[in-house]
């Protein structure tokens, strides 16, 4: 018998499938409950609605950089395994079969998000942003990375050149990810 949640967790996974490869507006809870072998019924006990399956799978992806990045953000520390954990999460992801970051799933729809579900992406959006700017920040102070100018205005760049880039790699496979992982690295002067 399923625990739930076991079906919770289960429904959410799928979710984030169907998100990642649709867009918010290109899935829906049939979607979801044919390829999981439940009824609607469970998603709708777990998420009343699809705003409320929204907001939960943007603070799965907000918890998941709060975990993956708190220690660097309270005490510092090095830049560049921060820098490389974004990289390999991406490539990650990518591999199994989740070709549009949370960002650009999102981002798809954004104009017709609910309100709520807009908030708690813009949220996650800044912070993502944030962090990756800390990074560049702290690398560049330290002297792991080499670059000129805005260290924000170059996260903004990382983050829309990888949603661009796994939107291409999906077409022209997943070389295409790697290489423009490797100009990232070379345009911070990360020569190997």
């Amino acid at each position: 018998m399923t625990r739930l949640s076991d079906t919770r967790e289960r429904i959410l996974e799928k979710a984030t499938e169907l998100l990642t490869q649709r867009g918010f507006n290109g899935f829906s809870y049939r979607d979801i409950s044919s390829q999981l072998g439940v009824r609607n019924a469970a998603i709708h006990y777990h998420f009343a609605s699809k705003k409320d399956l929204a907001l939960a799978l943007v603070e799965e992806f907000h918890r998941t950089l709060r975990d993956q990045t708190s220690e660097f953000m309270a005490y510092g520390g090095r830049a560049l395994p921060q820098l490389e954990g974004l990289f390999v999460f991406t490539e990650r992801q990518f591999c199994e079969g989740l070709c549009i970051c949370p960002f650009g799933a999102f981002s798809v729809d954004y104009d017709e998000l609910p309100e709520p579900v807009r908030q708690a992406t813009d949220r996650f959006m800044d912070d993502s942003l944030k962090w990756l700017t800390r990074v560049l920040e702290t690398g560049r102070e330290q002297g792991e990375f080499h670059f000129q100018g805005d260290a924000g205005q170059r996260a903004m760049g990382i983050f829309a050149t990888l949603q661009g880039a796994r939107q291409m790699a999906r077409i022209h496979g997943p070389a295409v990810l790697g290489g423009i992982i490797a100009q990232i690295r070379t345009d911070l002067g990360l020569v190997d």
